[in-house]
């Protein structure tokens, strides 16, 4: 022991590391099928590793604090400003119902069994999975006008809370939305999301499972002889039309000539055509024109995808078989639609299914004809893997100094210290950068392992600060915090599924992923989406987890401030 305390004591910053490491083998570890996480797992190990009395300097967890929250805010940032609007008011309406369910519940638990302001916000960040609380709330007690020990005790109290009562909370909800939610509701999970799924114009054959794809090319190219007599002298024009455009011919060969397809060009007999479209509807044109043939010599052509924004207001709100009739069939001619992503969840995109602002849209087709196309939907995501430091710089410290602002109320100065600060200017800073590709790239596989490692760095030191406090927390109240954070999760999620259920009049399998939404848990939502055997779930979950992973974190202060 002396050995391992006097090499963290030559090297603090090991020990962070150290507690890493544990902490992410040991949230591997499945307690009735749901991992730990590597989070929580990383708070026990710095806990425990913490009882040998090991001092990190603060500067680092202000950093890495810094890091995370700037990260969370640059995510979130285009998904929280774009999901207020019309289209999302429903979902919208439930993130804000169920975080001001969250504050009252955990609120009046904390007055009746006089838990102090540390232990509240710790009750917060664990029962509700909302670990950046545990910094918000942190700073916060700094600013109240108490003695040093005492706000020492208290921010300790917010890991030992934090840790003890997270994997209660974490494993209800994912229980909860996966399982009680529907048998509370009445309805069957599978059977609710494959009746919403068709009527979004799902087929059967799209029904597939969270982890499947279908193993044919949803969009190919095929080449084919113009073999029968009925298809000579057939123009472009007309040929395409008879499939409503779902069926574009890209080149043409004739006697050895490769000829664009303009849509006057008449087809003959003998010509060898390159078609593009969907599956179904390309083979049932290729029979229009006579056999399938390999000889693809001279008909060489070149696929795209593109990865673009959605931003056309025309379209939002509108679905994706509306959209589709309101653009030019010359804009849109050979171009597809491959799949669509919110807040970082796949969606595969269904005729009736309504667009909201910010989707990032999958497109397919030839480079030119992609040219036309993206400009119409919005813009293109630049792929690129670079960093824009002085965008991350300045978006970082401008958080700072938004959270050196103090202003009083009711005689106490109150400011939103780095956390606050930080967060608003990433939220800021995201937003911004996604109205503007010319600078700030900062990219989403980045901006996700910022968030994360500094989380982890952030959470190891609070879990070696808190260590010595921990002992005394666990004799004084272990037993009470698991139950309270069973309350302080099941009143907000049970109230807030009948909210949407009954006044709202959403659809039951929406609900299930928008309750995991509202309460951040992405475990909640891959539980969901398993039992229903579909990806229904998700069209509720990506605006309530955008819109709650600010009020949550926001909630850390109030509660401090208020308890």
């Amino acid at each position: 022991m002396e050995l391992i305390r006097s090499f963290f004591d030559a090297s603090p910053i090991a020990v962070l590391f150290v507690c890493i490491a544990i902490g992410f083998a040991v949230g591997r570890i499945k307690v009735a099928g749901v991992p730990i996480g590597g989070i929580p797992g990383t708070l026990f190990a710095a806990i425990l590793i913490g009882q040998i009395g090991v001092e990190v300097d603060e500067n680092i967890k202000t950093i890495a604090f810094a890091l995370f929250i700037y990260s969370l805010g640059y995510v979130s940032g285009p998904s929280f400003f774009q999901s207020l609007g019309r289209s999302t008011l429903n979902l919208v309406h439930l993130s804000l119902f169920s975080s001001v369910l969250i504050y009252v519940t955990i609120w009046g638990l904390s007055r009746m069994f006089g838990l102090d302001k540390g232990t509240a916000a710790g009750l917060l960040a664990g029962g509700i999975t909302e670990s950046a609380a545990v910094g918000t709330a942190s700073e916060a007690l700094t600013s109240l006008n108490l003695p040093v020990d005492q706000v020492t005790a208290m921010q300790a109290n917010i890991g030992v809370a934090y840790a003890i009562t997270y994997l209660f909370g974490f494993t209800f909800v994912v229980f909860f939305v996966s399982l009680f939610a529907p048998r509370m509701m009445r309805i069957d999970l599978k059977a609710e999301a494959g009746k919403y799924a068709a009527a979004l114009g799902r087929t059967g054959d799209d029904d597939l499972g969270p982890s499947q794809e279908s193993a044919l090319r949803d969009v190919v190219a095929r080449v084919y002889q113009v073999t029968r007599q009925d298809a000579a002298d057939v123009d472009i024009r007309s040929f395409e039309a008879r499939f409503d455009g779902l069926v574009t011919v890209q080149r043409i060969v004739r006697g050895g000539q490769v000829l664009e397809p303009a849509k006057d060009v008449r087809l003959a007999l003998g010509d060898r055509v390159a078609l593009l479209g969907r599956l179904d509807e390309l083979l049932a044109a290729g029979s229009v024109l006579g056999a399938e043939t390999t000889d693809t010599s001279a008909l060489h052509i070149i696929g795209e995808t593109r990865t673009v924004v959605l931003t056309n207001r025309h379209f939002i709100g509108e679905t994706i078989m509306a959209v589709r009739g309101k653009v030019d069939p010359d804009q849109r001619r050979g171009v597809y639609v491959t799949k669509i992503s919110r807040s970082g969840q796949t969606l595969v995109p269904l005729p009736k299914m309504r667009l909201e602002a910010g989707d990032v849209v999958t497109l397919y087709g030839m480079p030119a004809a992609l040219d036309d196309a993206v400009p119409v939907v919005g813009y293109a995501i630049d792929q690129g893997i670079a960093v824009d430091y002085v965008y991350l710089g300045l978006g970082i410290l401008l958080g700072i100094v938004i959270g050196m602002i103090t202003v009083t109320i009711a005689g106490s100065p109150v400011a939103l210290h780095t956390g606050g600060g930080c967060l608003l200017s990433g939220l800021l800073f995201g937003w911004l950068r996604s109205r503007h590709l010319t600078f700030g790239g900062l990219p989403p596989a980045t901006a996700l392992h910022l968030r994360d490692f500094g989380l982890a760095i952030f959470i190891a030191c609070v879990g070696l600060g808190t260590g010595p406090q921990a002992v005394t927390l666990l004799k004084e109240q272990g037993i009470l915090l698991p139950i309270l954070a069973l309350i302080a999760v099941s009143l907000p999620i049970v109230a807030s599924m009948y909210y949407a259920r009954h006044v709202l009049k959403m659809n039951p399998a929406v609900i299930c992923g928008a309750l995991a939404g509202c309460f951040t848990c992405t475990a909640g939502l891959n539980a969901a989406v398993q039992a229903a055997e579909s990806e229904t779930p998700v069209l509720g979950y990506t605006v309530p987890y955008a819109i709650s992973n600010i009020t949550l974190t926001l909630l850390g202060p109030i509660l401090v401030l208020t308890v």
